[in-house]
C-alpha cells in the first residue's frame, strides 16, 4: 500500500481526480461485472522446505456461471510475510499466466488473464506456484511441546455473493521440512472445517511427513485455518518471527492516505475472486498432471522395509512389482483389470462408471487379489466397492510385505525397473506392426508401470495400425470383431525374466483398428477406473496407507486450540502465517 504522506495541494487534486473517476466506472465495463462461479475443485499445499521457507501451491477449478461476467482477473490473497512476486508461476489451462502483478485488492498478486478469461458457462483451471516465502514460522508455546515451531494458514476464500459453492472437493495439505521424524509432528484440528479432523498423516516417498484434510463438502466463502507443529531443529534457528516484535501490516497506520482511501473505495466494487493458491508441486514432490494418472511413488511400507536384508526377491507378478515400486492404487487397480481382461476371466459390460461381470467357468489359476477385484465389483453402490477394493490392497501391500522379507527393496525396485524397460524396449524395437501389437499385448503390464506410460503409448501407436488382442471384445463393449483369418498369428515372444505378467496368451485376431485408437482406449482404462470406484485417490489411498504404514501424529490437547495468543486465531502467529487471517482476503479481491 502506498503510505507516501501527500501535501494538501496535491491531495486535493488527487481526491479530485478520484471524484471523476468513480462518475465515470459505472459505463465502464470493466467495472460494470457480474461475478458468479462455483469451484468444483479446491486444492491447497503448503511445502515447509528445509531452510524454513515455505512454497504455497493452488490448484483451483473455476465453474462460471452462465450469465456472469467472463473471469479476467484473479487476485491471490498471499500471507502477511516476505516473498518475491517476480517468481510466482500461475498458469490458466496450462497456459502461462499473462500476467501477474501485485494486486489493488487483497495483499498478494493479480492474475490478469486477459485473453485467457474464463468465459460464461466455461470451465478452467488456474494453477499457481509461490516459492521462498519466509518469516512465516512462529515459536509454539505449548508447556509439553518446547523448541517447537508453529505454522498456521487459512486458505484464501471468496465473499458469497461471488462464490456459490456448496460441494466443493477441496483439500488442504501441509508438508513438514526433512528432517522431522514420523514420531514428532503435530497436526492441529481445523477450524470451521466441514470434515474429519485428520484425513490423512503419513509419509512421501523420500520420507517427509504430510497432514492432509480432505472432504466434498466444503464451499470457498468460509475461512478454514490448518495448522501443524514440529521441533524447531528441522529447520534454522534465525527463521522464525518473534511474535513480541511482529506487527500486522494494516494494524498501525499504514491504510493511511490516498492509497488506503483507494484501497477501501476499489474494494466496495464487485468482485470476481479472491484466490490463494500455494504450496509446492504435488504432495509426493511431483505437480500432478490434471485428469491423468498421477507419477508420483506412494510409500505403502513402514521405512523399516527399506533397510532389510540382502539380494533380490525374483518372481513377484506386475501387479506386486507396482506395489513395492509405490505406484498410484488407481495404476495397480488399471494393471489388475487388464490382467483379468488378458485371462478372459472378466468382461467389461459398462466403461462408464466401470462396470464388470465374471465369465464363467473363471480360469484357472487367478492370484487372490484377482479374485478379490472381480468380488469387489460384484458389490452393490460404490462405497461398497471402493471399500472392499481397499481391503484388497490392504491385503496385497501386507503380501508383497511378507514376500520382501529377507530381500533387499532397493536391489530388487533395480530389478524390476530393469524389466520394465526391457519390456517397451521389446515393443519399440519390434520391426512390423504386427510384432509391435504382440509384444504389447504380452508385456502390457510391466509397461504400465512405467511412468511415461501414456506418452510412451501414444508415440509408440501413432500412425501405426495395431492388430488387436484376443480379449479386446471383452474390453470395449459392442466391438465385434471379424472372423480370424489363420488362427493365432503366435507372433508374442516373452521379454527375458519378464515373470507373472498375467499369464496371458499372445494369441491376436487378424483385424487392425488405427494405433491412435488402440493407444486411446487403453490409457482411458485407467480414467475409468479412477473416476469409476477410486473417485478422490489421495483419501482412497490413505485408507490403505493408514493400515499399512500408519504413522504417529498427536495434536493438542483437548480444549487448546494450538494458536499462539488467546485472541481467537487473530493472534501475531496465525496473521503472519495464514493467507490473511479475515483481513487480507475478507472480500475476496475480483
Amino acid at each position: 500500500m502506498v503510505t507516501t504522506r501527500f501535501d494538501k495541494r496535491f491531495l486535493l487534486v488527487a481526491v479530485g481526480l478520484l471524484v471523476v473517476l468513480l462518475a465515470i466506472l459505472p459505463a465502464t465495463p470493466s467495472h460494470a461485472q457480474t461475478y458468479r462461479f462455483t469451484l468444483p475443485t479446491y486444492e491447497v499445499e503448503a511445502y515447509i522446505e528445509a531452510d524454513g521457507s515455505v512454497t504455497l501451491y493452488y490448484y483451483m477449478v473455476f465453474q462460471n456461471d452462465d450469465s456472469a461476467s467472463p473471469i479476467d482477473f484473479i487476485d491471490l490473497g498471499l500471507p502477511y510475510a516476505n516473498y518475491d512476486l517476480s517468481k510466482i508461476e500461475a498458469t490458466i489451462d496450462g497456459q502461462p499466466m499473462p500476467e501477474v502483478n501485485n494486486s489493488a485488492y487483497v495483499n498478494g498478486a493479480e492474475l490478469a488473464l486477459k485473453n485467457l478469461a474464463i468465459q460464461p458457462g466455461a470451465q478452467g483451471t488456474v494453477i499457481a506456484t509461490i516459492p521462498g516465502i519466509t518469516d512465516i514460522l512462529f515459536p509454539y508455546d505449548q508447556d509439553d511441546r518446547e523448541n517447537y515451531v508453529n505454522f498456521q494458514f487459512t486458505p484464501s476464500y471468496f465473499v458469497s455473493e461471488n462464490d456459490r459453492s456448496q460441494n466443493t472437493t477441496y483439500r488442504m495439505t501441509i508438508i513438514l521440512p526433512p528432517a522431522v521424524s514420523s514420531e514428532e509432528g503435530v497436526y492441529y484440528d481445523p477450524k470451521n472445517w466441514p470434515g474429519e479432523n485428520i484425513s490423512e498423516a503419513a509419509q512421501t516417498q523420500d520420507g517427509r511427513v504430510y497432514y492432509s484434510w480432505f472432504t466434498d463438502n466444503a464451499d470457498v466463502h468460509t475461512e478454514y485455518e490448518f495448522g501443524a507443529a514440529f521441533p524447531a531443529s528441522a529447520v534454522p534457528s534465525g527463521v522464525l518471527t518473534d511474535p513480541n516484535n511482529y506487527e500486522e501490516p494494516g494494524s498501525s497506520g499504514d491504510i493511511s492516505g490516498i492509497g488506503g482511501f483507494v484501497s477501501n473505495l476499489l474494494r466496495s466494487l464487485p468482485c470476481i475472486l479472491g484466490v490463494i493458491f500455494f504450496i509446492g508441486i504435488g504432495i509426493f514432490s511431483r505437480r500432478a498432471e490434471q485428469k491423468q494418472t498421477s507419477a508420483r511413488k506412494l510409500q505403502y511400507f513402514p521405512p523399516k522395509l527399506a533397510v532389510d536384508g540382502k539380494g533380490i526377491r525374483r518372481g513377484l507378478t506386475a501387479v506386486e512389482a507396482g506395489i513395492l515400486l509405490g505406484d498410484p492404487l488407481d495404476k495397480i487397480l488399471t494393471m489388475i483389470l487388464f490382467g483379468l481382461l488378458k485371462k478372459e476371466a472378466i468382461t467389461v459390460v459398462e466403461k462408464d462408471p466401470l462396470t464388470i461381470k465374471a465369465n464363467e467357468p473363471l480360469p484357472e489359476g487367478l492370484y487372490e487379489y484377482e479374485t478379490d477385484f472381480i468380488k469387489a465389483f460384484s458389490e452393490t453402490g460404490k462405497d461398497k466397492q471402493r471399500r472392499s477394493l481397499q481391503a484388497m490392497l490392504t491385503q496385497l501391500v501386507d503380501v508383497v510385505q511378507e514376500k520382501m522379507k529377507g530381500f533387499s527393496p532397493a536391489e530388487t525396485k533395480a530389478y524390476y525397473n530393469d524389466i520394465i524397460r526391457r519390456a517397451w524396449l521389446a515393443v519399440e524395437s519390434a520391426q512390423t506392426p504386427e510384432i509391435k501389437s504382440a509384444q504389447f499385448d504380452h508385456t502390457l503390464e510391466w509397461t504400465m508401470l512405467d511412468d511415461q506410460f501414456n506418452n510412451r503409448t501414444q508415440q509408440t501407436f501413432i500412425n501405426t495400425p495395431v492388430f488387436i488382442p484376443r480379449w479386446w471384445p471383452l474390453y470395449n463393449p459392442g466391438f465385434t470383431a471379424a472372423p480370424a483369418s489363420g488362427g493365432s498369428s503366435g507372433l508374442a515372444s516373452p521379454v527375458s525374466s519378464v515373470s507373472g505378467g498375467g499369464g496371458s496368451k499372445p494369441s491376436f485376431s487378424m483385424p487392425n483398428i488405427p494405433g491412435s485408437d488402440f493407444a486411446a482406449s487403453i490409457i482411458n482404462g485407467a480414467t475409468a477406473v479412477s473416476a469409476g470406484v477410486v473417485g478422490d485417490l489421495t483419501g482412497f489411498t490413505s485408507a490403505v496407507t493408514n493400515r499399512t504404514n500408519p504413522i504417529p501424529v498427536s495434536r493438542p490437547s483437548s480444549g487448546s486450540s494450538g494458536f499462539r495468543g488467546g485472541g481467537g486465531g487473530s493472534s501475531c502467529a496465525c496473521a503472519c502465517a495464514c493467507a490473511g487471517c479475515a483481513c487480507a482476503c475478507a472480500g475476496g479481491g475480483r
